[in-house]
């Protein structure tokens, strides 16, 4: 019976593991189906090999009261304290990832910052000569659409 109700408070403790993550994720209708699936295997797992150490593989009332005995006092003692140090721990972790994430990109960013700097400033020399090129050097094709249209304009008024 003290085997069943340690099986019952696995199953609970898997069922908080699986709210967890299907809070996290939200995942959409199939994948809610086969997540579910998957779950249930695992408990039929879990329990099938509750039942074969406890009594070898018979099945008794007992063994029920006993998963629903563990199952309840999972769920009202434990559940919430187990949910809050998961979601604690979880938080710390994404924590973790993204300060050692923001530690490691931070000499790229000095790199390209000590790069950025100077070009910005040679490319704010360099714009007016650039566009004083391109003036220049599109001079010839504007003269000559100019002149054509002079022309044009010439010939139409004789």
């Amino acid at each position: 019976m003290l085997i069943t109700i340690c099986g019952g408070i696995l199953i609970g403790f898997m069922y908080d593991l699986y709210r967890i993550f299907r809070g996290l994720f939200k995942p959409k209708k199939i994948a809610t189906m086969l997540q579910d699936s998957v779950f249930w295997v695992f408990i039929f797992i879990v329990a099938f090999y509750v039942l074969v150490f406890s009594n070898e593989g018979a099945i008794r009332y007992y063994n029920f009261l006993g998963f629903a005995l563990g199952a309840g006092f999972y769920g009202l003692s434990l559940s919430a304290l187990v949910i809050k140090g998961m979601l604690f721990l979880l938080w710390s972790i994404k924590n973790f990832v993204y300060d050692t994430y923001k530690l490691m990109k931070y000499p790229f960013s000095v790199t390209l910052c000590l790069i950025s700097v100077p070009y910005n400033c040679c490319k704010r020399q360099i714009k007016p000569l650039y566009y004083k090129a391109r003036r220049i050097g599109g001079l010839p094709k504007n003269i000559i659409r100019d002149t054509g249209r002079a022309i044009g304009i010439y010939f139409k008024k004789k």
